[in-house]
């Protein structure tokens, strides 16, 4: 599972929606969109349920929360230790 799909996961459920999600991380909606299509044929799994108002994770969404949040948190670990 890619670090940076994770991360995009993850602020996507914070913000409730994609348009907020990719206004945050300078990408543009669809390319949100993609990038959360593309998490859920690498996992098998619907992770997002998605309507007008917003997203919201499905229940096997929830049961991968901890690892997802385990990979963020170790994708940015990562990260500053190869900038010192």
């Amino acid at each position: 599972m890619d670090m940076e799909k994770c991360r995009v996961l993850l602020c996507v459920l914070d913000g409730g929606n994609l348009s907020e999600a990719a206004e945050q991380l300078g990408y543009t909606p669809s390319g949100i969109s993609r990038i959360m299509v593309s998490l859920e044929a690498e996992t098998g799994l619907l992770l997002l349920y998605r309507s007008r108002t917003g997203v919201a994770p499905t229940e096997a969404c929830e049961t991968l929360l901890p690892v997802i949040r385990e990979i963020a948190r170790l994708g940015e670990v990562y990260r500053r230790k190869a900038e010192d």
